[in-house]
């Protein structure tokens, strides 16, 4: 049963707890080849490792002097990229756009995209998809094709 709030909106009657995440307390994944590039991220929000849902939130780093892979990739669901610190650029659909800390991207779903590190420390950004698992999301790597 549900109870109101004073707007009168649906309240479940369950409150669920929050979820906190730190960096250092989830494993490291990373991609490194010459058709993915060099990527290092650790999921910190996400139904695969945490009782979440509606949300996969990570942190990436690509280092610095990681070369530009020659294709991006692809994936159903829209991202959004925080960019947390240093410098670089993100290909999307063939279009290159500067990115510096403070900036947020929105990525459409299917388009293709890279992010590409172009200053003199890591580029790190916060990626957010709206799914209840990373493990829902499927890469395709059209330059592995």
């Amino acid at each position: 049963m549900n109870t109101r709030d004073v707007d009168g909106h649906a309240v479940p009657s369950a409150r669920v707890k929050p979820v906190i995440t730190r960096v250092g307390d989830v494993p490291q994944h990373e991609w490194s080849s010459a058709t993915r590039g060099s990527v290092r991220w650790w999921e910190l929000i996400g139904g695969d490792t945490k009782p979440t849902t509606e949300l996969v939130v990570g942190i990436a780093e690509i280092p610095v002097g990681a070369n530009r892979p020659p294709r991006g990739h692809t994936h159903a669901p829209a991202e959004v990229y925080y960019i947390v610190s240093g410098r670089g650029e993100v290909m999307v659909d063939g279009e290159t756009y500067p990115l510096a800390s403070g900036d947020a991207v929105w990525i459409p779903p299917n388009a293709e995209h890279v992010a590409h590190n172009v200053g003199d420390e890591p580029l790190r950004l916060l990626y957010v998809f709206a799914k209840d698992r990373f493990s829902d999301i499927t890469y395709c790597f059209p330059a592995e094709q």
